[in-house]
């Protein structure tokens, strides 16, 4: 009993299969492939978890340029964001024996989620490259003053092991000699200044000098003389 519907293909008697152009095929050619998330992703551009065992329809292609010990080959998958649809790249990695994520994601560390936060920052960080050398920079300050610190501890430390306790108290004594005798200096200097500045009545410099009020008694009783002189015709009262 024949077939109902039988595939019928007529070949004529001078079919050369040798004959046919050969079909060409892109080099990088990508293939629709139903795959599950070998991995916990977090995507980059909103953030979303994609955890493991996630069921996607990838593309794969081959990556002709990398051969894992010239032999084994690597592949890249391209998927999209449950959430937001941004796509995501990663590909075998043989030498971990793993997988490697390219760009639109990475992969969170294990045992601790990161933060909104921490992925605002780094997604800031990445796009100004200003403040990327802005902290550059202030890391390079503070090694530099943390080194200049411990240079200095060492360097204190140092100077504390060579000096001994003899040798301290010796230098402390040393210090409150110099400051009683600059203290006595000072006090001399004053005196000496003092004295100076006085002028006794036994010394050459020395001047009398007549108070004013005695100057005015001494006109006052000459013009009360004159005054009664002339009131008694030149001659002074009789007592």
């Amino acid at each position: 009993m024949g077939e109902r519907k039988p595939t019928n293909k007529y070949y004529p008697p001078d079919f050369d299969p040798s004959k046919l152009p050969p079909r060409r095929q892109p080099k990088n050619r990508q293939a629709t492939v139903r795959m599950m998330l070998p991995m916990r992703v977090r995507c980059a551009t909103c953030g979303e978890h994609l955890a493991p065992g996630t069921k996607f329809n990838s593309r794969k292609e081959d990556v002709p340029d990398e051969r894992y010990l010239g032999a084994i080959p690597v592949y890249r998958f391209y998927i999209r964001c449950t959430r937001c649809s941004a796509e995501i790249t990663f590909k075998t990695d043989p030498k971990n024996s793993g997988y490697a994520v390219e760009s639109g994601g990475f992969e969170p560390r294990r045992g601790a989620a990161e933060d909104d936060e921490a992925v605002a920052n780094r997604r800031r960080e990445g796009e100004d490259a200003m403040m990327l050398l802005e902290s550059r920079v202030r890391d390079a300050v503070r090694e530099m003053a943390v080194d200049a610190a411990q240079e200095e501890m060492r360097s204190l430390r140092s100077r504390h092991a060579r000096v001994t306790p003899e040798q301290l108290l010796k230098s402390l004594s040393h210090h409150h000699l110099t400051d009683d005798r600059k203290a006595l200096q000072e006090l001399e200097e004053e005196d000496e200044k003092l004295i100076s500045s006085t002028k006794f009545r036994c010394s050459k410099d020395f001047v009398w000098r007549i108070e004013e009020e005695e100057e005015e008694e001494e006109d006052f009783f000459e013009a009360c003389m004159a005054r009664l002189t002339t009131d008694h015709g030149g001659q002074l009262p009789s007592t």
